[in-house]
C-alpha cells in the first residue's frame, strides 16, 4: 500500500478544507470526514431499528428473488450461514434494510447536507443529482453478513465518473467491538493501482474503468476470494457520524458483525446530472451478462433522473424516463 495510513485519508469536519478533501479523494479514491453526519445519525439509527423489527415481522410475506427474499417493505434478506442460525433464531438475515429517502426524513436531510454537497461538487462539478433512494446496509448481531471485497462498478457501470458514494457509520464501528468496520484498498479507483496484475483486471465497459472481474459469493458479487483478502486493505474504524466517501471503482468490503448489537450503515450516492449507466444494476455474474446483452439490444442508455440537489439539469438529447410525471 506504499505506506498509506488512515491519517492520509481523513479530515475533521471542524476544520474542513474542501480543496484538501477533494485532493485526498482524487488521489486515493477514498476520503474520511470525521463527524460529518453527527447531527443526523441518532435519528437514522432509530429509524433503522424500527424498520428492522418490522421487517422481521413481515418475513412470512417475503417473496423469493434472484438475490434473496424481499419483504413488502422492501427489505432484502439473505441466507444465514449454518454456524450462526441458532444464534439468530432464523435462517434468513437482513442485508439491505427498507430504510431510504422514501421513509426516513433524517436520511434525506443527511443526503442534502451542505458541507457534504460542497465536497461532492468539488469532485463532480456544479450539477449533481441523487443516484437511487439511499441504502441502509444492516448487519445483524451474532454473525451478521460479511460484505466481501468488491467494487461498486460490479453492480453498475457509468459512462463518466459514476456515482460518488458516502458510507456513514450510525454506531461506533471498530475491531474492539468486532462489528464489521469498513476495509478499503486506496488507489484501486484508477488503472495501474493495486490489483492491476490480478485475474480479470480492467475488463469494464469504458476505457477509464478499473473494473476487475467479480465472482458470485454469498454476499453477491465480489472479487475472487482466493486472490483478495482483508489483509490487503486499510481498516477504517470510526464513530457514529463519521462519513467515508468512496469512488465507484474503489475496492472495499467489511467482515461480519460478531457483536451483540446491530451495525447499520447508510449510503448516499451522488451523480453528475449528465452521467448515465452503461451497465445497469446486476447482483450476480449471470445477471450482469444478461443486463449487458439487454442494454445492447435496446440501443443504449435511457436516463433515469434523480433529484437534483445542487445546480440544475437541462435536456441535452438523451432520452429521459419520464414515469408519467405529468399525470
Amino acid at each position: 500500500m506504499d505506506g498509506v495510513t488512515v491519517s492520509d485519508l481523513e479530515v475533521k469536519i471542524e476544520d474542513l478544507d474542501i480543496t484538501q478533501a477533494v485532493s485526498i479523494y482524487n488521489k486515493y479514491g477514498c476520503l474520511i470526514v470525521r463527524r460529518l453526519n453527527a447531527q443526523y445519525v441518532d435519528s437514522i439509527y432509530k429509524d433503522a431499528e424500527v424498520a428492522a423489527e418490522h421487517a422481521v415481522s413481515l418475513l412470512s410475506q417475503a417473496v423469493e428473488k434472484s438475490d434473496g427474499w424481499e419483504t413488502p417493505d422492501g427489505t432484502l434478506f439473505i441466507p444465514v450461514s449454518p454456524e450462526y442460525e441458532s444464534k439468530l433464531g432464523r435462517d434468513k438475515q437482513i442485508m439491505v434494510l427498507g430504510v431510504n429517502y422514501m421513509n426516513s426524513a433524517a436520511m434525506t436531510h443527511a443526503a442534502m447536507d451542505k458541507q457534504c454537497l460542497d465536497i461532492v461538487e468539488g469532485i463532480l462539478g456544479p450539477n449533481i443529482e441523487l443516484f437511487g433512494n439511499g441504502q441502509c446496509f444492516y448487519k445483524e448481531p451474532a454473525g451478521g453478513n460479511p460484505k466481501y471485497l468488491h467494487q461498486d462498478n460490479a453492480y453498475f457501470e457509468f459512462a463518466h465518473e459514476g456515482p460518488v458514494g458516502t458510507l456513514n457509520y450510525t454506531v461506533d464501528t471498530n475491531l474492539k467491538k468486532n462489528n464489521g468496520p469498513l476495509y478499503v484498498i486506496p488507489g484501486t479507483h484508477r488503472k495501474g493501482g493495486y490489483g492491476y496484475d490480478k485475474t480479470g483486471a480492467y475488463s469494464g465497459q469504458t476505457p477509464h474503468s478499473s473494473y476487475i472481474k467479480h465472482v458470485d459469493t454469498s454476499s453477491h458479487l465480489a472479487l475472487n476470494l482466493s486472490e483478495w483478502s482483508f489483509d490487503d486493505c486499510i481498516l477504517i474504524e470510526g464513530n457514529a457520524g463519521d462519513t467515508i466517501f468512496f469512488h465507484i471503482n474503489l475496492v472495499h468490503g467489511s467482515p461480519p458483525n460478531h457483536s451483540d448489537s446491530p451495525r447499520p450503515t447508510f449510503i448516499n450516492r451522488y451523480l453528475s446530472v449528465d452521467d448515465y449507466p452503461v451497465m445497469p444494476l446486476a447482483t450476480s455474474v449471470k445477471m450482469r451478462l444478461e443486463q449487458l446483452e439487454k442494454f445492447k439490444k435496446e440501443g443504449g442508455a435511457m436516463k433515469k433522473r434523480g433529484i437534483v440537489v445542487r445546480g440544475r439539469r437541462q435536456y441535452i438529447g438523451m432520452k429521459w424516463q419520464l414515469d408519467n410525471e405529468h399525470h
